[in-house]
């Protein structure tokens, strides 16, 4: 009986991380750290969106002029004024800015 145990605690042992990993339970730090800053950008990013409009209607202009490649130089100017009122950590502020751009694209 005893030997039993012995075996059950060691498979178990084994198995349990194994099959943790494999069926998402267990989530790695980099993973969460990861997660939390796109969350972080993407809501930053709807903030410089949200902002981008509002500030396009004050000065009578459409979006869809903003549109394109060609209109890159333009849409970055905007973002630039914009980003200049939010408060982002420096580490991700060129992530929000590149993605307010494309949402404005």
């Amino acid at each position: 009986m005893k030997e039993r145990n012995r075996i059950g605690l060691v498979v178990g042992l084994f198995a349990a991380p194994i099959i943790g990993f494999n069926a998402g339970w267990i989530t790695t730090t980099t993973a969460s750290v990861q997660a939390s800053e796109t969350a972080r950008v993407d809501a930053l990013t709807g903030i410089c969106s949200s902002a981008a409009g509002r500030m396009a209607t004050a000065r009578s202009t459409d979006l869809v002029t903003l549109k394109g490649y060609d209109n890159r130089v333009k849409r970055d100017e905007l973002v630039a004024v914009i980003m200049a009122d939010i408060q982002a950590p420096a580490d991700i502020l060129d992530k929000i800015s590149t993605s307010c751009s494309r949402s404005l694209s």
